[in-house]
């Protein structure tokens, strides 16, 4: 299908993401710090448990993009999931920050129990959503649009976590951090769950068509995966440039909180960088309409390395020099994500084009592992540093911590979007590119004729 898309059809499949995105930017800004500032974990134990549930997250991701891609209904192959998973994830998000009066193994059993039970749900959900990006159309520059849409309320979602998560915990908690966290993501869960019937409604799947797997199995799936190298390309740029926005995010609210001593301008700073995305990603769905995507991941990683490289000569002592420098990084973190989940698509067609099968979940899905993980490792590498520099949670900290703390914002990032850069520099496709792709496989169906790679007159 390579029809373009009514502004209605566009708003009521990408409003999904600000459903997907409460939870994701609760869980991606705030998850860690209540798990030590809060809870009262060691920080080494509160990043494994992180990254050990990010990892789960990311291992079941295949197996809910194959269960999807099998998956016939008379509502299509994706929505169902929208139409009943939005409860059970709601429920099991409140679940992630309720805090039983237990210590010791029992307490961080209860906390790794509901964080697996968390993810489990978020990918039952969020892998057919994320598939669907793949057969609203096959139109490269339309899913470019898309994912600036997408990106635009994954902004604003985030921009609502930023602003109100922390003066509504305080108000609503009643003295009790832990209360105050509780109630505000049951708010949260409440207006999540009534957008994925939203999404369902205005979302259509087109007709399945002979190259679509049905009967697929395991090794069946791999072997339509394995020689898709624009694919495994984007996922290990992707790979070493989660690194930054992990190492980054992450870090934010130490920052203030110790290095700065103005934890009340946390709240402040997260929503003006979540807010800058209502100018930055439409800025990026220009630039990339204009270069190719290989390209607008270069510029923003050197947007990036520019600003890491002057962070560590710079000293930056005051919170509105601090804000300054997060929405100057937010170029180039948004430039990498929006790029990431536009070319993912495409991979699609690629991974079609050379084994004759199409899998858009099974693609979906293994992305989406290899993100997750690469996010836990990033987030169990952050706290695992914080123990090895002397952290000690809602104590002043020493100066050797805070200088600590200031290389781990500058080195991991640093190193992670080297590697992304170097891995991008071998992806093959180009708009041109793909374009050619998407009327060869067009033609196939047509003649129900399935070319070998090996026919056809460029190699890719």
């Amino acid at each position: 299908m390579n029809e373009r898309l009514g502004l209605g059809r566009k708003l009521g499949f990408t409003v999904g993401d600000f459903a997907c995105n409460i939870y994701w930017q609760s869980v991606s800004l705030y998850l860690l710090f209540f798990y030590t500032d809060v809870v009262g974990l060691s920080a080494s134990v509160a990043g494994t448990i992180y990254m050990a549930a990010s990892i789960w997250d990311g291992a079941t991701d295949p197996v809910m993009g194959a269960i999807a891609d099998r998956t016939r209904t008379r509502f299509g192959r994706y929505r169902p999931y929208l139409l009943f998973g939005g409860v059970p994830l709601g429920a099991s998000f409140v679940l992630l920050y309720y805090t039983p009066s237990w210590q010791g193994v029992p307490l961080v059993a209860w906390i790794v129990g509901t964080h697996l039970l968390f993810r489990t749900c978020y990918t039952i959900l969020s892998i057919p959503f994320t598939s669907l990006n793949a057969r609203v159309t096959s139109s490269s520059s339309e899913r470019s649009t898309l994912a600036g849409f997408r990106m635009i309320f994954a902004t604003l979602a985030g921009l609502l976590v930023a602003a109100t998560t922390r003066p509504l915990s305080l108000a609503l908690g009643s003295g009790s951090d832990a209360d105050g966290f509780l109630r505000v993501a049951a708010l949260f869960a409440l207006l999540a769950t009534c957008i994925f019937p939203i999404v369902f409604g205005a979302v259509r799947e087109p007709d399945s068509h002979a190259s679509e797997a049905t009967t697929l199995g395991p090794r069946e799936y791999w072997q339509a995966v394995r020689s898709n190298r624009a694919f495994w390309v984007v996922m290990a740029a992707i790979a070493g440039s989660v690194v930054c926005t992990t190492a980054l995010g992450k870090s934010i609210l130490y920052y203030f909180k110790y290095y700065l001593d103005d934890e009340a301008s946390s709240s402040l700073a997260l929503s003006l960088s979540a807010a800058s995305g209502l100018i930055i990603i439409p800025a990026w769905i220009l630039v990339s309409r204009r270069i190719d995507k290989r390209q607008a991941w270069f510029v923003a990683t050197g947007w990036g390395l520019a600003g890491l490289a002057a962070f560590s000569q710079i000293d930056i002592r005051s919170s509105g020099a601090m804000i300054a420098y997060m929405l100057y990084m937010q170029v180039a973190a948004l430039g990498l994500a929006m790029t990431f989940w536009s070319m993912l698509p495409d991979t699609v067609e690629y991974g079609e084009w050379r084994s004759g099968v199409r899998t858009e979940a099974m693609v979906f899905g293994l992305g989406q592992f290899i993100l997750k993980a690469f996010l836990g490792i990033g987030a169990g590498v952050f706290g695992i540093a914080l123990d090895l520099i002397g952290y000690v949670p809602n104590q002043s900290q020493s100066a050797s911590t805070l200088s600590g703390l200031k290389q781990i914002m500058v080195l991991l990032p640093g190193i992670g979007m080297i590697l992304g850069l170097g891995a991008m520099w071998f992806y093959p496709l180009t708009g041109k590119t793909h374009s050619r792709l998407v009327s060869e496989l067009r033609a196939r169906r047509e003649s129900n004729i399935s070319l070998e790679p090996a026919d056809t007159t460029t190699s890719l």
